[in-house]
């Protein structure tokens, strides 16, 4: 019974990788004879064949082959022929001395003087071409016949305005010649003489003010070009605008706007602005204390006694405010490098006041200004008893 059952064993186990191999064997000798997986060897070329392919090439198909025949040698490099003993024929050339030509004398003829040597003939010069040197021309942009300054063109500027930016007083002329119109106005509502008072070119305001632009004509801040000088210390361009005729008591424009005030770095002014009506360039240079400006407005008409309309504020005012003494004496028409005679003194922190005359005090007395803490005294008001009629009134806080 142990012996049938090792037999069984035995062949389930070997049986079947026998015959899965016998049969595997014979699959593969099976392929192996088929002509599918039949396998031509291809003897690889030699260099001794020498045969050249005969008959025609093929037109749709490429091939490789030598251009030469593969028996044949080839050297990438032909070599120079050497001759021999070379190198000794080079040195026996190097050593030999050249042989110079025997110099003959010149005959002279029969009838020289014994003295006198024959004069040798020059020899002929090789006539030397003249070269001529083309002139040197630089290269010219033709923008430039239109504008003297680089700057970037933009169609929505009219010409005149874009010549006031570049301060190009000839350029101005020349365009206004040309027949472009001064009065052109910007997108924004800027005019040419507005650009140019307001930075301080003088002379594109004569140029625009000589081709008969409205010096009255009021941009987008709505104020005259006069008012608009004034806010800055530039004495030529309101020298500009007074000598083509133009008012010097010429007033603000009310309401101010807020672009023209930030131009004011004055609290005083500002608020005037703000609140008063009626300013005008005389208050604007005395607030500012502009000197030369308050001379040349006076001398072209302005009336220091023109003063606001509301508040009634003076020129004088308000240089007094800022504590500007050489302007008030301008503005009274006094010799501002002398002291008057009789000058009155108002001290208004210890609410007194006294009179100065020729640098002595002959006077003093008590005042009653509406400060707190200090009463008017009984009886009213004080006068101060003065002998002549020029006298400056100080005050002081």
């Amino acid at each position: 019974m142990k012996n049938r059952w090792f037999i069984n064993m035995l062949g389930a186990c070997v049986l079947p990788p026998l015959v899965g191999v016998g049969v595997c064997w014979g699959i593969i000798h099976l392929l192996k004879n088929h002509e599918m997986f039949r396998v031509v060897a291809i003897a690889p070329p030699t260099a001794a064949v020498s045969k050249v392919r005969q008959g025609k090439l093929s037109e749709s198909g490429a091939e490789i082959r030598a251009a030469l025949p593969v028996d044949a040698t080839f050297d990438p490099v032909r070599r120079l022929p050497v001759q021999p003993n070379a190198e000794k024929a080079a040195l026996r050339r190097a050593a030999e001395v050249p042989k110079t030509k025997p110099v003959i004398p010149a005959q002279q003829p029969s009838n020289a003087e014994p003295g006198m040597v024959a004069a040798k003939k020059p020899d002929k010069v090789a006539p030397v071409a003249a070269i001529e040197v083309p002139a040197w021309r630089p290269i010219l942009d033709p923008i430039s016949d239109h504008w003297t300054r680089l700057m970037p063109r933009t169609d929505a500027l009219p010409q005149a305005y874009q010549a006031v930016l570049n301060d190009d007083a000839a350029q101005l002329a020349k365009i206004i010649a040309m027949g472009i119109s001064p009065n052109e106005m910007t997108l924004g509502g800027d005019t040419p003489l507005c650009a140019a008072v307001r930075m301080g070119r003088e002379k594109c305001v004569y140029v625009l003010a000589l081709s008969g632009v409205n010096l009255n004509q009021t941009a987008h801040e709505k104020q005259p070009p006069i008012a608009l000088a004034s806010l800055r210390r530039n004495v030529p361009v309101l020298k500009a605008l007074l000598d083509f005729g133009v008012d010097p008591n010429t007033r603000f424009n009310t309401p101010i706007q807020k672009q023209v005030l930030d131009r004011c770095a004055f609290k005083d002014l500002r608020n005037s602005m703000e609140s008063d009506r009626g300013i005008t360039p005389l208050i604007c240079c005395a607030a500012r204390g502009d000197v030369e400006g308050a001379v040349t407005l006076m001398r072209a008409g302005a009336k220091p006694g023109l003063g606001t309309t509301r508040y009634h504020r003076y020129p004088i005012n308000f240089a007094a405010t800022q504590g500007y003494l050489f302007l008030m004496r301008v503005l009274l028409e006094r010799d501002p490098e002398s002291e008057p005679d009789t000058l009155v003194t108002v001290d208004l922190s210890s609410q007194r006041a006294w009179v100065t005359k020729q640098g002595r005090i002959i006077n003093r007395t008590i005042v009653s200004t509406g400060r707190e803490g200090y009463g008017t005294p009984a009886g009213g008001a004080t006068s101060l008893p003065t002998s002549t009629p020029r006298i400056f009134l100080r005050s002081t806080m």
